[in-house]
């Protein structure tokens, strides 16, 4: 009734009823009662039998003496913080906080809170309950206290050396600050680690992980307090909304009289028991289910998908299984190599694909291998890749994927994307992932929808100890690894200044552990606010070439300009593709050979920034010869076709005389890359034959071409010339 009492009289206080009120302890019961109820209404200095005018007195001067500052001042964390979500655009999240304060004050208010061993703390907002249970299972557990010494004295250890990793990592982030653009700052919420506001964790997987950490992280505490006899008062929850964190209550006198070491031990054993039952559930998820998971069929994945490239401009999308490539089976990447270094730009080919189990087949129009790379990959480009099909789709093997998965220790960069699947999405595992792999062995008889819950359960458990215990490691205080360096720093200065006075010790410690502490508290905030503040500014660099013309005949010369780049280039690199380069802001070069090349230029600035541009350039090529061939024999005319052949035009004239009359002398035969195309037989006479042959289209035409003049009586000699026309694609 005591507990009541006071929070009747907490209650009115913070109502402004009255300035100052309290029920003796030693007033009777029904006075207590009488007296509360009376305060609780506004009406202790009021008796039943006064009259109207003496409470319309009352009211009124309650009324005037009412101030809203008042009110302001007692809510105002809470309405900062509302102002601040509402700025930032997260109404469903001022609409949650607006509900669970007024719901959770109105409680407390109530006495319903105090009734249930709960309380309000840190700004009245989060809701501390504390309990009983656990204690007698702490109590157990605990018997074994040589083992937990030695556990505790590896956790001290390890949390040492995190607590250092940690500081390290935190100071290289925010030397990052500077190389990090403006417009590439963290989100808060990414700081946030509650399931829900973050958006990486997902909400039920993230509470259960974060539960388990939680209750983990604060037995271990209770455990090595035992193990150092310090009594456990209470243990309990911290919530907002759901579970945000838990707690042990060691008796702080007791804490105060414990060694360092044994005190070290107890800080320790949350962060240090959250590493472990990481490692378990890490091992668990990649050594058991991961390593469980085999490709449901055949095939390759698609790893990425080009934007404006055929693969993409089809309806291809990442994670797809490719099982065909026009009617050829597809089943690892080297297959779907082979099959692509066969085929041509501009070809149409069939691809047959496993999305999320369901089969479908997508037309796609092949684009420029050669053209891709010299936009996003110069420096990989080869010339033979230039004609070359290109379906824009980066594939991978699916196993390599649940290999990599399965053995995240295999190397550091393994290791480092086993850590940011969340960031991937990857976790939890997606549909289009789900329907790629079957589990087999032990855990295959188990059926695949529990399969799934339990390894992203798993992976979570691991993920949410994984950041609990390295962040409780940071040493900033009140985090465990804060409290472990100032004993750290504590039993230094004993040992080597032993003669300090106590007083001295412990404002030398104070400090330090301050300094460290907002330290840390800086290079954390210092990841949301300084890309912001000294973040790089954008900075234009765009390669422009404006050539004289695009199109023209072999020997002509063409004039490029780079002046019209935008940024601060000092230098200028030219590749014209036919193997001859050129340097200066600039130049002229002619091809002696058709075909449709791409003018690549190389623009960097003082600091070696670059940006690169390419020009198409078709070079239509003519080509004249003449010869002499004896009677009986033979001359044959070799030409090589580039791509983007367009059309071929041959024009040949004969000249010579038979010897015998109305015998047909020669034979004039032009082969394609598709075989033969021309042949006739001509009868030399008096005047010259001309010949004439265009390509039609559809004919195959990169690749070798021969002209062969053949004569058949071995006394009629001739000779020859030729005009040959290569027209190329102007645009590729």
């Amino acid at each position: 009734m005591a507990a009541k009492k006071s929070k009747i009289d907490s209650h009115i206080k913070d109502k402004a009823f009255v300035k100052e009120e309290k029920v003796q302890e030693d007033t009777p019961k029904e006075e207590k009662l009488t007296k509360a109820n009376r305060a609780f209404f506004g009406l202790w200095s009021i008796e039943i039998k006064e009259n109207v005018e003496e409470k319309k007195k009352w009211l009124n001067n309650y009324l005037t003496n009412f101030q809203i500052e008042e009110h302001i001042r007692r809510h105002s964390q809470f309405l900062i913080v509302l102002t601040f979500c509402l700025f930032l655009g997260w109404y469903t999240f001022a609409l949650f906080l607006i509900a669970w304060i007024t719901g959770a004050r109105w409680a407390d208010n109530e006495g319903y809170l105090e009734r249930n061993n709960m309380e309000l703390v840190w700004g009245r907002s989060f809701l501390m309950w504390r309990t009983d249970w656990g204690k007698d299972f702490i109590e157990r557990i605990s018997q074994n206290k040589p083992f937990w010494r030695r556990v505790g004295d590896v956790w001290v250890v390890t949390v040492f050396f995190i607590m250092i990793f940690m500081f390290l990592l935190l100071m290289w982030q925010a030397t990052l600050a500077w190389q990090i653009p403006k417009s590439s700052s963290v989100s808060p919420k990414m700081m946030i680690g509650l399931p829900g506001l973050n958006p990486v964790i997902p909400l039920w997987y993230g509470i259960l992980a974060l539960v388990i950490a939680m209750v983990v992280h604060e037995f271990s505490h209770g455990i090595l307090s035992r193990v150092a006899n310090v009594k456990v008062k209470a243990l309990g929850l911290l919530m907002f909304f759901f579970p945000v964190g838990a707690f042990v209550e060691p008796d702080e006198e007791e804490m105060k009289s414990m060694k360092k070491w044994e005190r070290m031990r107890l800080y320790a054993a949350g962060p240090g028991s959250n590493m472990v039952i990481a490692i378990i559930f890490s091992f668990l998820f990649s050594s058991v289910m991961v390593a469980s998971l085999e490709p449901s069929s055949d095939g390759v994945l698609s790893g990425s998908v080009v934007v404006d490239y055929g693969g993409e401009e089809a309806g291809l999308e990442p994670w797809m299984l490719i099982t065909e490539v026009n009617d050829q089976v597809v089943s690892n990447s080297e297959d779907f190599s082979n099959i692509m270094n066969e085929t041509y730009a501009g070809q149409v080919v069939n691809v047959s694909v496993l999305n999320k189990g369901n089969s479908e087949t997508y037309e796609v129009t092949l684009s420029d291998k050669g053209s891709y790379y010299l936009k996003y990959y110069p420096d990989s480009y080869e010339t033979w890749m230039s004609g070359k099909g290109f379906m824009g789709i980066a594939v991978v093997n699916p196993e390599l994927i649940a290999d990599s998965l399965a053995n995240p220790g295999s190397s550091g960069g393994s290791m480092l994307q086993y850590i940011t699947l969340p960031f991937q999405k990857l976790q939890p595992f997606p549909e289009h992932f789900t329907a790629l792999f079957s589990p087999t062995g032990i855990v295959g008889i188990i059926p695949d929808s529990a399969f799934w819950i339990l390894a992203n359960s798993f992976y979570w458990i691991f993920w949410l100890n994984l950041m609990v215990g390295l962040t409780n490691a940071l040493p900033a205080v009140p985090l465990d690894g804060g409290f472990i360096f100032a004993d750290g720093v504590t039993g230094m200065i004993e040992k080597v200044r032993g003669g300090m006075t106590a007083e001295r010790k412990e404002e030398i410690v104070d400090r330090l552990v301050s300094i460290l502490a907002i330290t840390v508290l800086f290079l954390i905030i210092w990841q949301l606010v300084g890309p912001r503040i000294v973040g790089t500014e954008p900075v234009t660099l765009n390669a422009e070439i404006d050539p004289s013309m695009t199109k023209g005949w072999s020997s002509d010369d063409f004039e490029f300009d780079a002046s019209g780049s935008e940024g601060a280039f000092v230098t200028y690199e030219w590749d014209f593709g036919d193997g001859n380069t050129a340097i200066g802001e600039k130049v002229t070069h002619n091809w002696s050979q058709g075909g449709l090349y791409f003018v690549v230029l190389t623009a960097k600035d003082a600091e070696d920034r670059q940006s690169v541009a390419f020009q198409e350039i078709s070079i239509d090529h003519k080509e004249n010869g003449d010869g002499d061939v004896d009677g009986g024999d033979e001359d044959t005319v070799p030409f090589t076709i580039n791509p983007y052949i367009e059309k071929v035009h041959i024009y040949i004239n004969l000249t010579g005389q038979s010897i015998t009359p109305f015998q047909e002398d020669v034979t004039v035969t032009i082969t394609s890359p598709s075989g033969v195309v021309f042949e006739e037989d001509y009868l030399l006479g008096a005047q010259a034959q001309a010949i004439e042959y265009k390509s039609e289209e559809g004919d195959e035409m990169v690749g070798d071409w021969e002209i062969t003049l053949e004569s058949n009586d071995p006394a009629s000699d001739f000779t020859y010339n030729y005009n040959w026309e290569s027209y190329f694609q102007d645009n590729s």
